[in-house]
């Protein structure tokens, strides 16, 4: 089992509050937005199981979210617009 995981987080929920929340949740857990509703980053896969409970308490009915394990940092400049390099390193952070 691999010790983090590279994923997407994207979601569309109408209710302004329940999507600040969720957005930040999911900086919270360190992901990086790269759009508005759309999230990339490396998670634990504890953190990876977290994002299903956070999608059932935030979306209402109408409201939609997924995520996938992904593999996108290798691919992604060959494969988009507008993203450079530095918008899908991994960040480190250091504890104090």
């Amino acid at each position: 089992m691999a010790l983090y995981y590279e994923v997407l987080v994207t979601y569309d929920i109408e209710e302004n509050k329940n999507r600040k929340k969720l957005f930040d949740e999911l900086k919270d857990l360190g992901l990086v937005a790269i759009q508005k509703s759309v999230f990339w980053g490396h998670l634990k896969h504890a953190e990876l199981k977290m994002l299903p409970h956070f999608f059932k308490k935030y979306c209402a009915d109408g409201d939609k979210a997924f995520f996938v394990k992904a593999k996108l940092s290798n691919e992604i400049l060959e494969n988009s617009f507008g993203y450079d390099k530095n918008d899908f390193e991994e960040k480190s952070f250091e504890y104090l």
